[in-house]
């Protein structure tokens, strides 16, 4: 299995002063003097401030602020599923497809869904509401079967969706898709 969502964000701490010439308890003290309160807010003040990127911004804010990343990996898991802990046996078994296609592979439970990558991202696990899993897949942007929903943002990395209201639901075309877009992530 690949590094642990705690091992990366021990390595951005662990790289911050080389990437950007200020120790940890330095950005924390700065953030805590002039940034914003919020996790979100502060880590979209971190890059437009200072030029941080996504993952180092999200990762000081919640170690100065707290947040989602400051929880364990249990606790963030637990989070996501609060109020629809039937959802979670879909969303292990996802975690478990992603993870065995590969020793590369990562998974990062966020505050809205568990996001897949293989270097870049190519899957993502989204409870929306009480009764379904989006299952999210970066597949580009050529016509696919009609078992795929389209998603709405065309910038984004995730450009179509299954939705899954049970583990049933994951069959093996489920799993067939789930692997195409992870090799298509790894053509990069």
């Amino acid at each position: 299995m690949g590094k642990s969502p705690d091992d990366m964000m021990a390595a951005i701490l662990r790289n911050l002063p080389a990437k950007t010439g200020r120790q940890v308890d330095a950005w924390v003290a700065l953030i805590r003097a002039e940034g914003p309160a919020e996790p979100k807010a502060c880590a979209r003040w971190l890059k437009a401030a200072h030029g941080l990127g996504g993952a180092t911004a999200q990762v000081l804010a919640a170690k100065a602020l707290g947040g989602i990343h400051a929880l364990t990996p249990a606790e963030r898991l637990d989070k996501l599923y609060a109020g629809r802990e039937g959802l979670r046996p879909i969303g292990d078994r996802l975690t478990e497809l992603a993870h065995g296609l590969g020793p590369e592979v990562t998974s990062a439970v966020l505050s809205t869904m568990i996001s897949f990558s293989a270097g870049l991202k190519f899957a993502e696990a989204k409870p929306v509401g009480k009764g379904r899993i989006d299952l999210g897949l970066a597949l580009g942007h050529g016509p696919l079967p009609l078992t795929l929903v389209k998603t709405a943002d065309a910038s984004d990395r995730i450009t179509y969706r299954i939705p899954l209201a049970s583990v049933e639901d994951v069959t093996d075309e489920v799993t067939a898709w789930l692997a195409r877009a992870h090799a298509h992530a790894a053509r990069g």
